[in-house]
């Protein structure tokens, strides 16, 4: 049949995605910690790339009017949505490596974006969308993989192209019209432990147990406080840029 192998495979990577997601659901004070580097700056109406089951949109859904996620899984998009009243939170089932067309002439006051530009090659046509998405003086929130040098097998099986250093990302960002308002490493031990799993093909999240994620979780409030230290690279960069009115 026509477009079946195409069906099966895309399938098959929701139903990855899906696992992931229920595994990540054990990290509630990760999410609280990402939110805690931008939520601060958020404001009106925000637009969320890879939204997924919404883990990131609890820890600032009361600082917005409303969130609209975008995400590539009906189900978790579904799942999203019916926590929150009507209107304040609405979902699309958009392919990011589309035209992102069910977005019609929809614009944000700020767009987020977890763990998702490093996905694409071309990440220069990534933030010319995001730019034709934003309304002027508006936003951007980006967290991507942090130290380009630590790229490994392990970046390769997640289907990142890239890991971004400090000044490269802000260049990218500011030929798009942008200027830098934050940027800040995110979990130096993550990065320490990252460099032991190198060689691993696969996600990192997945060489954990479930056990070792509620372990982590509960350690995450004194991680976090390395990310204070003056120094330190974390696995992740998270930055703000503002677009030019």
């Amino acid at each position: 049949m026509s477009g079946a192998p195409e069906n099966d495979t895309r399938d098959k990577a929701n139903r990855v995605y899906h696992e992931a997601q229920d595994r990540m659901s054990l990290l509630p004070n990760y999410y609280a910690w990402i939110a805690a580097h931008f939520a601060d700056q958020l404001r009106g109406n925000v637009l969320e790339l890879g939204c997924g089951a919404g883990f990131v949109i609890r820890n600032y859904i009361d600082r917005v009017e409303t969130v609209f996620g975008v995400d590539l899984n009906p189900e978790l998009l579904a799942r999203l949505e019916s926590q929150y009243p009507p209107g304040k939170v609405r979902t699309a089932c958009v392919d990011l490596r589309g035209d992102w067309h069910e977005l019609g002439d929809y614009r944000a006051d700020v767009i987020v974006a977890l763990d998702v530009v490093e996905h694409f090659e071309d990440d220069a046509a990534f933030v010319e969308k995001l730019v034709r998405h934003l309304v002027p003086g508006g936003r951007v929130v980006l967290k991507v993989p942090a130290q380009s040098r630590l790229y490994n097998a392990m970046d390769e099986a997640s289907g990142h192209f890239r890991r971004y250093d400090e000044e490269p990302l802000a260049r990218l960002m500011e030929s798009h019209g942008f200027r830098t308002l934050s940027m800040r490493h995110m979990n130096p031990a993550g990065a320490w432990g990252y460099r032991f799993k190198k060689e691993k093909k696969t996600n990192f999240s997945k060489t954990f147990s479930p056990g070792k994620l509620r372990l982590v979780n509960a350690l995450i409030p004194a991680l976090a406080l390395l990310d204070r230290v003056p120094g330190l690279k974390g696995l992740s960069l998270v930055g703000v840029f503002e677009l030019a009115r």
